[in-house]
């Protein structure tokens, strides 16, 4: 387990930002994408669960500190300020892994924003987002499509990977433009994210989540879950 202090370098406010903070860290507390950080204030004595955060950039920025700074998306307790010292735990839990080579590559993020999939934007010549969302300034590899154009790029995709809430889990199929049966070349991974307080220590059922067959943990087997473990 390895625990690390980070800095909360900048707030981000705005929307097309894509993430909502700037976090100064080691560069061995970075998260892949689909992992998260457990962070919290040590000062507050108040705060009982840690924040989730994810990386929402595709590369860190070297730092005059010697650290990396990295956009970060996840809902930032409000009395944190820019500036601020915190206690991180991680990299937490199984990330995304995009095979090799991958040229054409979906990326959709379904009731919120698809900030933490954006740093697998760098891992396929040709990315398009699916999401209903606004999004801010992408590199010229990368298109926006609405979500529901999905169905229709699945043939085209060489890999799907979806931001998907817990109780959407049961609709992927539907969300797929799928029939009951599941074709064998669909190739994808979901990030699933219930609340997971205990961050994969305890295993305390608080982040179960149904599929349509049986129960899974997400800080014990996930966040990130191959589409088979899903739509089986």
């Amino acid at each position: 387990m390895n625990h690390y202090t980070v800095r909360l370098a900048t707030l981000l406010l705005e929307p097309y930002q894509n993430a909502a903070a700037r976090l100064e860290l080691p560069a061995a507390a970075l998260p892949r994408p689909g992992q998260y950080l457990q962070v919290h204030d040590p000062a507050d004595r108040q705060a009982v669960i840690a924040t989730q955060l994810f990386a929402a950039s595709w590369q860190a920025a070297a730092t005059q500190r010697g650290q990396v700074a990295l956009h970060v998306a996840g809902q930032l307790p409000a009395n944190w300020q820019p500036g601020q010292v915190l206690h991180a735990r991680g990299p937490l839990g199984r990330g995304f892994a995009v095979p090799a080579p991958t040229r054409r590559l979906a990326l959709a993020a379904s009731g919120r924003s698809a900030s933490r999939l954006l740093p697998l934007g760098q891992a396929a010549s040709e990315v398009a987002v699916f999401c209903d969302e606004a999004l801010g300034e992408l590199p010229s590899h990368i298109e926006v499509q609405p979500l529901a154009a999905l169905p229709g790029a699945l043939a085209w995709a060489d890999f799907l990977a979806l931001d998907l809430p817990p109780d959407q889990v049961k609709e992927l199929p539907r969300l797929l433009g799928l029939n009951e049966r599941v074709p064998k070349t669909l190739s994808g991974q979901a990030l699933i994210t219930p609340p997971m307080p205990c961050g994969g220590l305890a295993q305390c059922g608080v982040c179960s989540f149904a599929t349509a067959r049986r129960t899974l943990l997400a800080c014990a087997a996930g966040p990130v879950f191959d589409l088979g473990e899903l739509l089986a």
